[in-house]
């Protein structure tokens, strides 16, 4: 079953009651131009909906363009490689065991 806007809560005898309430005020020479303007105003809605859509998809691809965040992703990250390259030999060098020296002579005693 299709829904259709906000008309699925509505029986029957409701919509008949409504489109009679409709033919008393408007009169049945009236419902006619009602329809098409209401047709008209619905139609410019979504033509300027679509056109909103199309400017914004329009300047969020303008701005990707001029960012091309990727280039500027890439120069950052490869400074970034050459400093963690020496801390790479610092961090092992202060990782790495102490070497110990013997700074006692060896005294013969003879």
């Amino acid at each position: 079953m299709q829904v259709i806007l906000f008309l699925n809560d509505f029986g029957t005898g409701e919509l008949v009651f409504v489109m009679f309430v409709v033919l008393i005020l408007f009169g049945a020479k009236n419902i006619p131009s009602i329809a098409k303007t209401l047709g008209k105003g619905m139609r410019e809605i979504r033509n300027a909906s679509d056109e909103i859509k199309r400017d914004i998809t329009r300047s969020a691809t303008e701005m990707k363009r001029d960012l091309n965040l990727n280039n500027h992703f890439k120069d950052i990250q490869d400074p970034m490689k050459g400093i963690k390259d020496p801390m790479k030999g610092i961090e092992e060098a202060i990782m790495a065991e102490p070497k110990t020296k013997e700074n006692n002579p060896k005294i013969d005693t003879e």
